[in-house]
């Protein structure tokens, strides 16, 4: 074993040499001896290099030799650096146990560095708990202060730059945003240490992409990365610049580099549970985009699995794949464990898809109005975008084209100038529908035709199929095919599961999804996606929809009587011209035939007057009435269809 070559290994560390310093200085670890300052300098020249069970290892015989020597301050650094290490390996029971020996360490001391760390610390771990925020700042506060008593520039930079960073988040954008700013010039000056500095940057790079801020978010990115080049980090800190460097490749529209990035920051990141999380969460991003849909999921389980959420990842792909109510229960669930105002920010444009895909408009429109209200608070005026987005796909739900034209042309004009060109081309599709609505069928040729230049030119496989079935005319014409649409639902399901248990509850849906499903093939009926709690079918025939409904409430009810539970359904029934797009049905009339749905009581099949009239006889009704239905500006008169045996 070659002997270590220390003075060699700590003139490299003081350079900022960092693979030299731990190619020199890794030897002490095979070795009994050693000094401490020599092993913290192998502990921070491992972790630059990716090294983290080097930097673990090294930082604990540092720790050793500072307690034996009696030197309390200097190990209680250390103890706090091994408590962030630990956090980061998602190993919370060792981080607390590391905050706890360096805070005993301090309990004597005066005012140190090493307390403004530890406080800090402290900080970041009070920001992630409900309600943490101002006691995050209030710590943030003490570390900076401490910094100025003890004249460490590091700690009063990082105190005032957690300051900023902490106060945005609690919703003061333009304090915080100040103090970040702030703390910038001593970055940019290089007036503070190379780690302090790389945190500053990440940080920087986080707040503008959270805000949707994605031009300021690139300069940052850019900046952090010729800031890498120079100290000689090719992956970035280390590795981690990566992560966002592939987000801002990603939506500049260079997919095949942003997934080579972030595929590298995987091979990078292994021992960074938190940051390797986010690197496949990037990567399963890219791939979705792609229409990559499996090797997506498999990239978003590795993120959950290293502790991360998958969301909005998983829910848009269960959207793509058409299970709309998985999507819906996830997004739901999401957003019912975020409270935090930027975390909402990043969930709601995808929340307001996949309610308009659930045909839950008023739950779209009330997600588009929380993210104006974000946008104005955060002074995103992509957020603003995105909340416009929203309401013109609302106004086009509720069947007010010319209003969604107006919203959507907006959206186009504002997203070219970003220069986001996957989000344009989506956005292209929106104004092309509501125009092809709104009677401007050429204008909207030309808005798909620009779309499709953009897909085509992105690799986006999936959209260039939705494309492809948004253009292809169905038998009656450009407006699509008609179809009998039938929507059902159970009625009173949140209820249902908190009386009989998720246990029982998953057995009873799992039988509802079987008895459904056959009745609808039996009835040559297509299943077109979970809703919720129910199905989406469409039929050929009114004839075969009307019965295929009978038949499921009959077999509920029997089910009922024989067993002596089954759950009440509640069914909707309309036929209409619709468009059809890679699996899934759009139009004005879809949404007319959910509102049909959720108007019908419970175990009751409801159906438009328009479509009671082109039944054939053999079918029992009760009486008419009518129902204001959203977005309708007369009421809609619909008939209740019996399903009693014999009728």
């Amino acid at each position: 074993m070659p002997e270590p070559d220390i003075s060699s290994g700590v003139r490299a560390w003081e350079r900022n040499d960092w693979a030299a310093a731990y190619e020199e200085l890794r030897p002490l670890l095979d070795t009994e001896d050693g000094e401490a300052e020599p092993l913290e300098a192998l502990a921070e020249s491992a972790w630059w290099c990716g090294r983290v069970d080097d930097t673990i290892a090294a930082s604990e015989r540092a720790f050793a030799a500072y307690t034996e020597s009696g030197r309390n301050v200097d190990a209680a650094r250390v103890a706090t650096g091994l408590a962030e290490h630990h956090a980061m390996r998602l190993q919370p029971s060792a981080s607390r146990a590391w905050m706890v020996r360096a805070a005993a360490l301090l309990e004597d001391e005066p005012p140190t560095a090493a307390l403004g760390h530890l406080r800090r610390l402290e900080a970041v771990f009070a920001s992630g708990s409900e309600g943490g925020l101002q006691e995050a700042i209030k710590l943030s506060v003490q570390v900076e202060d401490i910094g100025k008593q003890t004249g460490d520039r590091d700690v009063e930079v990082l105190g005032r730059h957690d300051q900023g960073r902490f106060s945005i988040a609690a919703g003061d954008l333009q304090h915080g945003m100040a103090l970040m700013e702030e703390t910038m010039v001593p970055v940019l000056t290089g007036q503070i240490s190379p780690r302090v500095t790389g945190r500053i940057y990440c940080n920087m790079i986080d707040v503008s992409a959270s805000r949707a801020d994605f031009r300021q978010a690139g300069e940052w990115s850019d900046q952090t990365m010729r800031w890498c080049d120079e100290q000689g980090i090719a992956g970035g800190f280390p590795g981690i610049c990566r992560i966002r460097r592939s987000e801002m490749m990603r939506l500049r529209g260079a997919w095949s580099d942003a997934e080579a990035e972030a595929r590298r920051a995987t091979e990078e990141l292994g021992d960074f549970g938190p940051y390797m999380a986010a690197a496949y969460m990037e990567l399963g991003m890219v791939r979705l985009n792609l229409g990559e849909h499996d090797a997506a999921e498999e990239d978003f389980r590795k993120a959950h699995a290293l502790g991360a959420s998958p969301m909005p990842g998983m829910a848009l792909l269960e959207l793509a794949r058409g299970d709309t109510g998985a999507a819906r229960s996830m997004m739901g669930s999401a957003l019912d464990r975020t409270d935090d105002l930027l975390g909402r920010a990043k969930l709601l444009p995808s929340a307001i898809e996949i309610s308009l895909a659930a045909g839950e408009d008023g739950t779209a429109e009330r997600y588009s109005a929380e993210l104006a209200e974000l946008g104005v608070r955060f002074d995103s005026d992509l957020l603003r975008i995105f909340a416009v987005q929203g309401s013109g796909r609302v106004a086009a739900a509720e069947g007010r084209h010319g209003d969604a034209v107006v919203l959507h042309q907006e959206v186009v004009n504002r997203l070219v100038a970003y220069g986001l060109p996957y989000h344009t081309a989506r956005a292209r599709c929106d104004l092309a529908l509501a125009l092809t609505a709104d009677g401007s069928v050429e204008m909207g040729d030309l808005e798909l035709e620009a779309a499709k230049a953009d897909f085509e030119r992105l690799g986006a496989r999936s959209d260039l199929d939705r494309l492809a079935a948004m253009a292809e005319p169905g038998p009656e014409g450009a407006t699509g095919a008609v179809r009998t649409m039938m929507f059902t639902d159970i009625v009173d399901s949140t209820g249902l599961v908190g009386a009989i248990g998720d246990a029982a509850w998953a057995d009873l849906l799992a039988w509802h999804d079987r008895t459904l499903r056959d009745l609808i093939a039996e009835h040559h009926g297509e299943e077109i996606k979970r809703t919720g709690d129910g199905f989406l079918a469409t039929f050929g025939s009114v004839n075969d929809a009307a019965s295929c409904a009978v038949a499921i409430q009959r077999g509920l009810r029997r089910h009922r009587r024989d067993i002596g539970f089954s759950p009440k359904v509640r069914i909707g029934i309309h036929a209409g011209p619709i468009l059809v797009t890679d699996g899934d049905i759009i139009g004005h009339e879809v949404h007319l035939a959910a509102r049909i749905g959720s108007a019908a009581f419970e175990n009751e099949i409801l159906v438009s007057q328009s479509t009671v009239d082109a039944l054939r006889d053999g079918f029992a009704y009760g009486t008419a009435r009518d129902i204001d239905a959203k977005g309708i500006a007369e009421p809609v008169t619909v008939v209740p269809l019996e399903s009693t045996e014999g009728s």
